[in-house]
């Protein structure tokens, strides 16, 4: 463990025990995603990077948690909050306590770290905020978010969020004689990860780039290892729904669960079985149901790129779009880099 000052009284603590990060996650009243948690550090930790986890605490107790991990590979260290790929880390603290000057402190701090760069992913409530701190010489990595709300509950959800299409398509769902399970102990993602191969397939003919591009990139940012680890170290928070038509799984959607949050994490489907049934939209419209019915007050549909055929998937359900951002921060070390390579996921389209 190591302590230290940095500067201003702030004192800095790393790593940091589950049991503190925890204490943090009570003090956030809820307002933490499942990306945000010592479960997720752990399955990122299983791919090949180290904890570096960050606690600052303020002389007057206030505390706040950048969940960091940083590379094993390359000459040069990188620190993610997360990695590219693995959603957002950001700053985890109580209500009100990320301020711009408690900000600009752990910038300052991250910017110190003996590396290149350093990846930071806030939430994505608090993207002007970070877009008016981050330092010269940082590379802005754009995202666009979809976000449900399901405030009201879900008959205000079914009402007033999705399309009428959409609400045609899961009443054609109901009548194609599909079957319906959901599991939150991994024994589902055998089967989910075949629809994954088949959705890999089709987004690689789907793509304008050349052959095995798209299954290539997407396959090695989503390892069927990945999914595993997250299933493992989120245990029940980590649900698979999958849809059988004739007793063959149709389509399959993986949500995770923290607090007041749901998120649709990956979608997947067999397009000869799901397109005659609608069992990827009626999936998905299960998966609000339930988030409703467990009290969520959002869910978080992930990052997409307008104009995409998941985009406009998602966009039927009504969500709320939010331009976002990730940012790599020139580190200590940080001298000619290479520009940035931002983030594809080729036709992500459940």
């Amino acid at each position: 463990m190591s302590v230290y000052a940095p500067g201003a009284g702030v004192r800095v603590r790393t790593p940091v025990p589950d049991e503190l990060w925890h204490e943090l996650l009570a003090e956030s009243d809820h307002d933490a995603l499942p990306s945000q948690t010592p479960g997720w550090r752990a399955a990122v930790c299983a791919h090949g990077w180290r904890d570096a986890t960050r606690l600052y605490t303020w002389p007057d107790g206030t505390r706040l948690l950048v969940p960091l991990v940083r590379s094993t590979a390359g000459a040069q260290a990188e620190y993610a909050s997360w990695p590219v790929g693995w959603g957002v880390g950001g700053v985890l603290g109580a209500h009100d306590a990320v301020t711009p000057d408690r900000a600009r402190a752990v910038l300052r701090d991250l910017a110190a770290l003996p590396a290149e760069r350093v990846y930071l992913r806030p939430h994505p409530a608090s993207t002007a905020m970070w877009d008016a701190l981050v330092p010269p010489g940082t590379r802005r990595n754009p995202r666009m978010t979809q976000i449900l709300d399901l405030e009201g509950g879900f008959d205000h959800v079914w009402r007033h969020r999705f399309k009428g299409k959409l609400r045609s398509a899961v009443r054609r769902a109901e009548r194609a004689g599909l079957t319906v399970e959901h599991d939150g102990t991994g024994r589902l993602l055998p089967e989910f990860d075949r629809l994954f191969e088949l959705s890999l397939d089709r987004w690689d003919r789907q793509s304008d780039e050349p052959a095995g591009e798209v299954r290539r990139r997407v396959r090695a940012k989503n390892p069927a290892t990945k999914f595993a680890a997250v299933a493992a170290h989120l245990g029940e928070n980590c649900r698979v729904w999958l849809a059988r038509h004739d007793g063959r799984a149709a389509a399959a959607v993986v949500a995770l669960h923290q607090g007041p949050y749901v998120v649709y994490w990956q979608g997947a489907m067999d397009k000869a079985r799901a397109a005659p049934t609608y069992a990827a939209p009626y999936l998905l419209h299960l998966v609000i149901e339930d988030a409703c019915a467990q009290g969520a007050r959002a869910l978080h549909m992930g990052d997409t790129y307008p104009g995409t055929s998941v985009t406009r998937f998602k966009t039927a359900f009504g969500p709320d779009e939010y331009h976002t951002a990730g940012y790599w921060i020139p580190g200590a070390a940080a001298g000619v880099r290479a520009p940035v390579q931002h983030e594809r996921e080729g036709m992500r389209s459940s």
